[in-house]
């Protein structure tokens, strides 16, 4: 019984290591410019890891060929979610080939609460900006990054602030029922103003009174 009981809490442990666990695998390409009827493949890069909260990335295998650019094409990055999934499927960033005859570019990844990729951009240095428009109009040769080691990654996880509801004030309770008391009948206008009404009337009641009479004439 003891044997079962331990068998079924490492069933459980390693369950649920698996389900907070995950392996998301990284593509980079050059896309030529003009689009060529067949582009080219993308190769492995290299892998963000993910369990629990820890997220780490680790290198892919070597390719079997490193691609080349003229600097006028694009370099796009993948982020395959699901083994499954087809290239339509993957978040893609992409940015000017050129931008990395200089420097290594800066690659964007931003992960939900859940640590889940959500979108990826592809952000050249600023110094390379500068060298890519003093020869876009020559040809060079841009060489494809190695490994994981030549570009720079910036995880990023989204902090979703939740903020509670304002909600109305509860209803006032009739402390005899229990139940919500019924909404005090409104005034009238004169159950409002009576005294206001009143002390009006009484000030032209006055006013409209008899004059006081005046003193007779003379002796005859």
């Amino acid at each position: 019984m003891r044997s079962l009981i331990s068998i079924s809490a490492i069933l459980l442990a390693s369950s649920a290591v698996y389900a907070e666990s995950a392996t998301y695998k990284i593509h980079h390409r050059f896309l030529s410019h003009p689009s060529p009827s067949s582009p080219t493949p993308f190769q492995h890069l290299g892998n963000l890891l993910v369990q629990d909260t820890l997220t780490t990335l680790e290198d892919g295998p070597a390719g079997s060929d490193q691609q080349t650019d003229d600097g006028k094409g694009w370099y796009q990055v993948g982020i395959q979610l699901d083994q499954y999934d087809t290239q339509e499927e993957w978040l893609i960033g992409s940015t000017k080939a050129c931008y990395l005859s200089t420097s290594s570019p800066k690659i964007q990844i931003h992960l939900t609460t859940s640590s889940i990729p959500s979108s990826i951009s592809v952000i050249p240095h600023p110094s390379s900006i500068s060298s890519c428009l003093s020869t876009s109009n020559s040809t060079i040769s841009v060489k494809l990054p190695a490994g994981l080691n030549e570009v720079t990654f910036d995880l990023i996880k989204d902090i979703h602030n939740t903020y509670s509801p304002s909600l109305a004030p509860p209803p006032t309770v009739d402390p005899t029922t229990g139940s919500p008391a019924p909404p005090e009948v409104e005034k009238t206008f004169f159950q409002k103003y009576w005294m206001y009404i009143v002390g009006i009337a009484l000030f032209f009641a006055i006013q409209m009174g008899p004059d006081e009479p005046r003193g007779g004439g003379g002796a005859k």
